[in-house]
């Protein structure tokens, strides 16, 4: 390769900066160009400073040009100043994040444009630091006033330098002392990690070195990566000196324009000396990432390992059993020094199994369970493979066959795919072992490998629960059991528990708490209240739909800390998220102090005590809290004395003697502008405060109770409602009313026949043992468990028998007060079989017999669940209308519907599900839910790698600039202001839904 130098000579009359440019051109007319910016010249001929017309000393720019891009500690640098006018004094500041050093004085002499400064640069303006300059002087005056031939004249200019880093960067070498670079699960590597100083290679002795080995399949969801701690401990600074000069406030004599300049001088110049400015600049850099031990993409986390004389650390890392590649970081520290590397491994085996299974199953399903084979030698291979199953059958030849084999010849290099078809056989868990090995040979070594992998089956979305309850003293209970027709034999039983003590009846709803799959912070704390009120009783109860007390105890752990995680910086709570652009909820914020209240005075579990105390600041100034809402001036005065209300209830259960406040606010409100529920929330405070008139006070509060009441000979309710606003703000249900009152009834009149009937009232609107929201059951679990300890006085002693017409099904013993509940479970092929005793008995229904022996009151719980066989029922329209139609993306054909009603969807189609739901009336705290077919996942755009070709999200939200008024703040980002992807099923929520039609399109993939 040749060269050729040209040589350019051209002469420079004025200084700045150039920017030369070189082009050339070969024989064959084809283009090179070469650029050089960076070219200053100093001094030449002055340019002659332009006359203009101006009313205020101008503000000129000074040009600061550095010598080098880049400085190392102890460098000379030196700066070229250019300035726009001459003579001038000028002013360096140099200012590194707010410490401001010496200035450095320096001059323009007359009849120059340049001049340079010099100084030495310091390790401790790593990594940048920023230069300013100030020069005053005079220019030509454009109208002479008497002898002064000049104005004054002012300029600036300021240049951010780079400080190399590379004293404070260490050379980091990763290295493994395997020689290959492919290794086997479960085998054990030393990976060999190298410190040297950047600036002379020298080793660094008692370096702490943090090794991660991670999967590469988790880093690729996100794209996480570890940025280098130099960037995090050195982080670029922030220029922090704001100029202000008083010279261009200074108003420049000019005859024709005096006259209007006084005129407005007030209004254009004073807002702009003494007004608002703006914040200063940007912040500097930060870092980010972690790691966890103890995930299953975590093969190694060495948090500390400390370097030898010689600059090297040895750590053994044991691989886990399984194929894939992993991404191994080391982080470098000593006092001031860090440094960075990575490299990748990869973990194989000369035959690999891929298995794809669905992420689920419905019961009833079909599914081909395809498994890729792949061989990494350069040998043909005969393999032997074989699948075993438990919860799932394979449709071969053979009837409920559960293993099944295949022999196989695969060639070097190559891949291949078997394919199983399994049908479920119970819901429950179905899982699959896999395995694979070569063909005794011995002329090879035998190669294999193994998978095990289990999977959900869900049951019938169709299934139907009902329950009923009751109590006996004397009498014997005869409930008759029609028998379902066309139902599944292996689903469903009759459920008989007892208990001794009222509080038996209360699983349901406490189960219904525990298990309900939605986690708005109303859920979460609705969630903690109802189980916290009656935590005695669940450590006593072993009700068989709740998990252990120590599984009950890490759920309920994880939901105090998500709600903590939730609390705006007030002190309150919204409904989902904390969001910026939203505002903390009123009633939301209320309602989670009544939790941590609970579980204060529970001393069960540990809440923090700055998250207690910022709740209790807002409750304090709920008034203002409300008011600062840009919503709140739609609410009614009755809304808002209620959400006060239960902010002094609240405090009362903090214990603060807030009596004196509750009067006051009961003589504002009255009973004009003060709900039902409100009144019983301040008759609750008035009777656990002190206060000189709070008697009189609660005698009113109780004759206005008496005077609102529904009774009948067994039941009483009260009817109350806030307008429009009620259960969009307070979340109001009449049931909850009956709760809040009967709770305060018990706090002044406990003998009361009208608790006993609001009990009976509660109990009656219970719909498969439930109510119907959780609002409903933790409100009503709280005053039934009070009411439940006051009325059950006597000991009981008695046994309970149980009879399925003539066939006897148990006994259970209570002696003494207990908890304690027993359950008989009657499963549903015996319900479908004749009796055994009475052949003769061909009808549907059976009688369910249930006798108590001895003194005490028995109470009873008999449950009926079952499954119809036809697993795809017919619509319902309970006041909504939902459409689901699918769309192919890629291409039309790939989605088909079919005359039976069902669709029919191509392997790896990407499909676009839309959700029409129609609604003619208001409706409140909506949360729609679409389940999966098995065999499809929803795609979450926000993870990197997924099959997506846009940047939509997976769920697009119609109407997405449109506001509903009425409604919080963020509904302005569409209809839903929650969604969920989940393995099976979509949700998206909603808290006020106008009538109108809505849309929701989700893209999921077929498997």
């Amino acid at each position: 390769m040749l060269f050729f130098i040209t040589l350019y000579n051209f002469y420079l009359i004025l200084g700045g900066r150039y920017k030369i440019s070189y082009s050339v051109k070969d024989e064959q007319g084809r283009l090179a160009m070469s650029y050089y910016e960076n070219f200053y010249v100093s001094g030449g001929y002055v340019q002659e400073v332009k006359e203009r017309k101006v009313d205020y000393v101008p503000t000129d720019r000074v040009t600061i040009v550095p010598n080098a891009t880049t400085y190392q500690p102890n460098d000379l640098c030196e700066l070229l100043i250019l300035a726009p006018f001459s003579p001038a004094n000028g002013l360096l500041i140099l200012d590194c994040d707010g410490q401001v050093s010496q200035p450095i004085h320096f001059q323009i002499e007359s009849g120059k444009d340049s001049t340079t400064v010099a100084f030495k640069i310091s390790k401790d303006w790593v990594p940048n630091f920023t230069v300013y300059a100030e020069l005053t002087g005079s220019i030509p005056r454009e109208i002479e006033v008497g002898d002064s031939l000049y104005c004054p004249a002012i300029a600036t200019g300021s240049a951010s330098l780079e400080v190399s880093k590379d004293i404070y960067k260490l050379n980091v070498l990763i290295n493994t002392k395997e020689t290959n670079k492919l290794y086997t699960p479960s085998s054990i590597i030393h990976i060999d990690v190298n410190v040297t100083q950047h600036v002379d290679k020298s080793s660094v002795d008692k370096a702490e070195v943090c090794l991660i080995v991670v999967d590469e399949a988790i880093l690729s969801l996100t794209g996480h990566k570890i940025d280098s701690p130099l960037d995090i401990f050195y982080p670029r600074r922030s220029e922090n000196i704001t100029e202000y000069h008083s010279r261009n406030r200074c108003l420049l004599f000019n005859a024709q324009d005096i006259e209007q300049l006084k005129k407005d001088i007030r209004g254009r110049y004073l807002d702009e000396c003494y007004g608002r400015r703006g914040g200063g600049g940007g912040g500097g850099g930060g870092g980010g990432g972690g790691g966890g031990g103890g995930g299953g993409g975590v093969a190694c986390w060495t948090p500390s390992s400390i370097t030898d004389s010689a600059g090297r650390v040895s750590i053994e890392v044991k691989l886990p059993d399984s194929v894939t590649r992993y991404r191994v970081w080391a982080l470098v520290a000593t006092d001031k020094q860090y440094g960075l590397d990575e490299m990748s491994l990869t973990v194989q085996l000369p035959i690999m199994i891929r298995p794809s299974p669905p992420r689920f199953l419905n019961y009833g399903d079909t599914a081909h369970f395809s498994v890729i084979l792949q061989n990494q030698t350069d040998l043909s291979l005969l393999l032997h493979a074989g699948l075993r199953a438990t919860n799932a059958k394979f449709l071969t030849s053979q009837t409920n066959e559960q293993a099944i084999g295949y022999s196989i010849v695969l060639r070097p290099s190559k891949r291949a795919a078997l394919t199983f078809p399994v049908t479920t056989i119970h819901s429950g868990t179905a899982r699959f072992q896999f395995i694979i090995i070569t063909a005794k040979n011995e002329t090879c070594v035998s190669f294999g490998d193994a998978v095990e992998l289990s999977l959900p089956v869900f049951t019938p979305a169709t299934s139907e629960a009902f329950a009923t309850y009751g109590d006996v003293y004397e009498e014997i209970v005869l409930q008759s059991i029609k028998t379902p027709n066309n139902v599944l034999p292996q689903f469903g039983e009759v459920s008989i528990t007892t208990s001794s003590t009222a509080l038996a009846s209360l699983t349901d709803a406490i189960v219904s708490l525990y298990t309900y799959p939605y986690e708005c912070t109303e859920q979460l704390s609705s969630r903690l209240l109802g189980l916290q009120s009656l935590w005695n009783v669940l450590q006593a109860f072993h009700c068989k739909e709740l998990p252990d007390i120590s599984v009950l105890t890490t759920r309920l752990e994880s939901d105090i800390n998500k709600l903590k995680g939730r609390q705006y910086s007030n002190g309150g709570f919204g409904y989902w998220t904390n969001q910026n652009n939203s505002h903390a909820d009123p009633y939301m914020s209320i309602h989670v102090a009544h939790c941590l209240a609970v579980i204060v005075n529970k001393k069960v579990f540990y809440v923090d005590v700055n998250m207690v105390k910022k709740s209790l600041k807002y409750l304090e100034n709920i008034e203002s809290e409300i008011d600062q809402l840009p919503y709140s001036k739609y609410w009614s005065e009755r809304t808002r004395f209620s959400l006060m209300s239960y902010a002094l209830y609240v405090r009362a259960k903090y214990r603060q003697n807030v009596a004196d406040q509750a009067l006051q606010l009961f003589q504002r409100s009255g009973f004009d502008k003060l709900s039902l529920e409100a009144s019983g929330w301040l008759l609750i405070v008035l009777s656990i405060n002190k206060n000189n008139h709070k008697n009189d006070i609660i005698d009113i509060i109780y004759t206005h109770f008496k005077g609102k009441v529904s009774e009948t000979s067994e039941t009483a309710n009260f009817i109350t409602s806030y307008g429009d606003d009620g259960q969009s703000v307070m979340l109001h249900s009449n049931q909850r009313t009956d709760a809040i009152l009967l709770e305060s009834l018990l706090h002044i009149d406990p003998n009361s026949t009208l608790c006993t009937k609001l009990c009976k009232g509660l109990q009656a609107h219970k719909v498969k043992g439930a109510w119907k929201s959780t609002q409903e059951n933790c409100f009503v679990l709280i005053a039934l468990d009070k009411y439940f300890h006051i009325k059950e006085e006597d000991t009981p002693d008695f046994v309970a028998h149980i009879w399925l017409d003539n066939d006897y099904c148990g006994q259970h013993q209570y002696k003494g007060r207990t908890t304690n509940t027993h359950t008989v479970n009657i499963p549903m092929k015996v319900i479908l079989s004749p009796s055994s005793s009475d052949t003769s008995n061909n009808n549907n229904n059976k009688n369910l017999i249930v006798k108590k022996d001895g003194s005490g009151r028995l109470y009873y719980r008999i449950a009926l669940n079952y499954a119809p066989s036809n697993l795809q029922l017919k619509a319902v329209n309970y006041g909504f209308k939902i459409e689901r139609t699918y769309i192919a993306i890629n291409d039309s054909s790939h989605v088909q519907k079919q005359s039976d009603g069902t669709w029919k969807f191509k392997l790896g189609e990407k499909i676009k599900v839309i959700l029409t739901m129609t609604t003619t009336q208001r409706r409140y705290h909506i949360a729609l839910v679409d389940y999966l077919p098995a065999g499809c996942e929803p795609l979450n755009t926000k993870l990197k790698g997924t099959l997506t070709d846009d940047t939509e999200s997976s769920v697009t939200r119609s109407n997405r600039n449109l506001y509903y008024c009425g409604c919080r703040p963020y509904s302005t980002i569409g209809w839903t202001e929650h969604e969920n992807l989940r393995d099976e099923r979509v949700e998206a929520f909603r808290s006020l839904l106008w009538p109108v039609i809505r849309c929701l399109a989700l893209k999921q993939i077929s498997l």
